[in-house]
């Protein structure tokens, strides 16, 4: 019997929260609108153009022992003389971004545990801070290596504020100008839904800020448990037009999650299980320690964004980020 409530509460607050998702999330497109934003500018020092690469094999295992002469780097198609070359194993900076708007509210519980997971999956020395963000980007806690006490902020964060407006642009670009002034590997594992209601003229500085930066976007999609009902449940009418209606809008998210990830030289996941978060928080936890540092001299300052490719002699996964910003 106590299943069965359990099971029946939380198929009436899943259909509460679909209908959450949709009218505060296209109520806050509204408001954005008609806002002036300011997107941070991200400045970069391309004297020399540093690019961490992550190589893995076909099982998701970090590929060691490469050396310089295994990787080449192409600048707008035309391969540049590597000026620097390190493995590089330093402790990694990372920033566990949460989405707090509505799609949170139900599974919040779920998603502290999930990133609780992934602490406990860094290396003892990497530094973990925290940012819940709605409206914008809240830090809630600092960049340290006290992992317990970053649990207990994770405990402490409030998921059913920032209804109105799901800003993921703004609030990352937030991030990652913040991120910019910290030195070494940066890495934001951004656990959420994709949804994003910032206005539409945020796109281009954006796109262009997003591709000069240096900082790995990791991305744990939560879609799956906006649509994922208990095990033998029979969806009502009202469900199913809820999930209608609400399926295209978390289709656009994933997309946003992968052209994210793709931009900065990450990668974008969508579990589904226990044991695919497992798998993906081990994944979490090599790439943001283990990366090869490449450098190398912008032939053309000309302002624009390049491309960027690595490739190596051997047939690895590699991990990069697409463009940057050249002086």
């Amino acid at each position: 019997m106590v299943g069965l409530i359990d099971s029946a509460r939380r198929s009436f607050l899943q259909n509460s929260i679909l209908a959450f998702v949709l009218s505060f999330t296209f109520f806050g497109a509204q408001l954005c609108q008609a806002q002036e934003v300011s997107a941070p500018t991200i400045k970069v020092d391309v004297s020399r153009v540093n690019v961490g690469v992550v190589a893995t094999d076909s099982r998701g295992n970090f590929v060691q022992g490469l050396q310089k002469s295994d990787l080449h780097i192409f600048d707008n198609g035309v391969e540049q003389p590597i000026a620097g070359f390190l493995a590089n194993d330093d402790p990694a900076q990372v920033v566990l971004m949460l989405e707090c708007g509505p799609s949170m509210y139900l599974f919040g519980r779920e998603s502290i545990q999930k990133a609780d997971a992934l602490i406990a999956s860094l290396s003892a020395n990497d530094r973990v801070a925290i940012v819940c963000y709605a409206s914008g980007a809240t830090v809630q806690f600092e960049l340290s290596e006290d992992k317990s006490a970053s649990r207990l902020a994770l405990r402490e964060l409030n998921f059913a504020t920032g209804f109105a407006d799901l800003n993921l642009s703004q609030s990352l670009l937030e991030v990652l100008a913040w991120l910019s002034t910290i030195p070494g590997k940066k890495t934001v594992v951004l656990l959420g839904s994709g949804v994003d209601s910032s206005p539409p003229n945020m796109g281009d500085a954006f796109r262009r800020n997003i591709s000069a930066s240096d900082v790995r976007v990791l991305a744990v999609s939560t879609s799956k448990q906006l649509t994922q009902f208990p095990k033998h449940h029979k969806r009502t009418r009202q469900e199913r037009a809820s999930l209608a209606q609400l399926e295209p809008m978390l289709k656009t998210g994933e997309a946003t999650l992968r052209n994210l990830a793709t931009a900065t030289g990450g990668r974008v996941y969508f579990p589904k299980s226990i044991k695919d978060f497992e798998r993906t928080y081990s994944e979490i936890a090599q790439m943001v320690r283990h990366e090869y540092s490449l450098a190398f001299v912008p032939p053309t300052p000309d302002g624009k964004l390049h491309t960027l490719t690595v490739t190596a002699n051997h047939a690895f996964r590699l991990d990069h980020r697409q463009a940057y910003l050249a002086p």
